[in-house]
C-alpha cells in the first residue's frame, strides 16, 4: 500500500507538472500580446528546448506559441498518457510497456522528421503536431515507471 501510494503522489505531481508546461507554453503569447515584460523570459525557457521558429508554431492571441507544433504535441500528448495511464496501469506496481510499442509509436515522428531535415518533404504543422502527440501518448508510461522505481530504490536505502 505504501508503494501504491508514492506512485499515485509522482502521478499527481507529473500531471500538475505538465498542466503549468502547457499553460507557460500558452501564457508566453498572451503575455506578449498584453506587451508583458514577462513574456521574453517565457519564450526564453522553452528555447533550450524547442527551435521556435514561428512557421512551424501554431499562433495564439496573433504570436506564436513557445514551442513549435511538433513540441507542442509532445507535451499534449504527454498529458493524454497522463490521462490514460490510470486506466491502462494501476498503482500497485511499476512496470515498462512492451519495447514493440514504443518502436511502433515512435517510428512515424523519427521518419517525418528525418524526412524534413532531408528535405524529401514538408509537412504541415497539424501533421506535426499529430505525430508529436502520437509519440507524447507513450512517454508518460515510461517517464512514471522510471520515477516510480527510483523512488522505491531511494526509500529502500
Amino acid at each position: 500500500m505504501r508503494n501504491e501510494r508514492r506512485l499515485i503522489f509522482i502521478y499527481v505531481l507529473t500531471l500538475a507538472g505538465i498542466l503549468i508546461w502547457l499553460a507557460a507554453i500558452i501564457m508566453a503569447p498572451w503575455l506578449r500580446s498584453r506587451s508583458s515584460r514577462l513574456s521574453p523570459y517565457l519564450y526564453a525557457c522553452f528555447s533550450p528546448l524547442c527551435h521556435q521558429v514561428p512557421g512551424r508554431s501554431f499562433e495564439l492571441f496573433g504570436f506564436p506559441l513557445a514551442v513549435c507544433a511538433r513540441c507542442l504535441g509532445i507535451y499534449v500528448g504527454f498529458l493524454g498518457g497522463m490521462v490514460l495511464y490510470p486506466i491502462r496501469r494501476d498503482f500497485a506496481g511499476v512496470r515498462l510497456p512492451r519495447t514493440a510499442f514504443l518502436l511502433a509509436l515512435s517510428a512515424p515522428i523519427v521518419l517525418d522528421t528525418a524526412a524534413n531535415v532531408l528535405g524529401l518533404w514538408a509537412t504541415s504543422n497539424l501533421v506535426r503536431f499529430f505525430l508529436g502527440f502520437l509519440w507524447g501518448l507513450i512517454l508518460p508510461f515510461y517517464f512514471l515507471t522510471g520515477l516510480g522505481e527510483l523512488a522505491l530504490e531511494v526509500h529502500k536505502k
